[in-house]
């Protein structure tokens, strides 16, 4: 009884590996379609896929409108802008963190510098959500069968880390006080100087 309960694991734990194979077969073997128009095959990119040569994009969408293509562009551009500064938020603010946790500290009280790293945590989040990003750029655009128009937005290496440093003063400008006090606590090198780093 107990070998067969055994051998009925061991087969379910054999056909389960064999779907998850499958699984990840057909997710890689997919093609990409319009949302608007399933039933036609789209550009990689229109599925959120990754581009070469830019850091992070973006794509933004705009069904079919009576006023025109020029309408259209504004509203998939301005889409697509909005979801390139959400990712981009999301990554500078980790990366930014990952920047003050990773400076060589010489406080010896954890207490006080775990302190600091929240305010300043606070600090980050308060400046990205107002950050604007600059230069980014239209890279291409898509109109579908159905006649909605998709636009793809992006920023190369480049771009992503000059922006990703006017934040980093940004924020240190914000609240001099915290920053002095962090730096306090740490050798000399500055946020910007930890982030050039990361970056490399």
């Amino acid at each position: 009884m107990y070998k067969k309960s055994l051998a009925t694991l061991a087969l379910v734990a054999a056909l389960s590996a064999c779907q998850t194979t499958s699984n990840l077969e057909d997710l890689q073997s997919l093609e990409c379609n319009y949302p608007d128009s399933p039933e036609v095959q789209a550009p990689q990119w229109v599925c959120g896929s990754p581009v070469k040569g830019l850091e992070v994009s973006a794509v933004g969408y705009a069904k079919k409108s009576i006023g025109g293509l020029s309408v259209m562009n504004n509203i998939s551009s301005t889409n697509a802008r909005a979801e390139l500064g959400r990712q981009f938020k999301v990554s500078a603010e980790s990366m930014i963190k990952n920047a003050i946790t990773s400076s060589n500290v010489t406080s010896s009280d954890a207490e006080k510098t775990e302190e600091t790293v929240t305010e300043l945590s606070e600090n980050i989040e308060k400046n990205v959500s107002s950050f604007v990003l600059t230069n980014s750029r239209i890279i291409t655009r898509k109109v579908s069968p159905n006649g909605g128009l998709y636009t793809l937005v992006g920023m190369d290496k480049k771009t992503y880390d000059e922006n990703l440093l006017q934040l980093a003063e940004k924020t240190t400008e914000s609240d001099p006080a915290l920053w002095n006090k962090f730096s306090d606590q740490k050798t000399e090198s500055s946020l910007s100087d930890a982030l050039n780093k990361l970056l490399k």
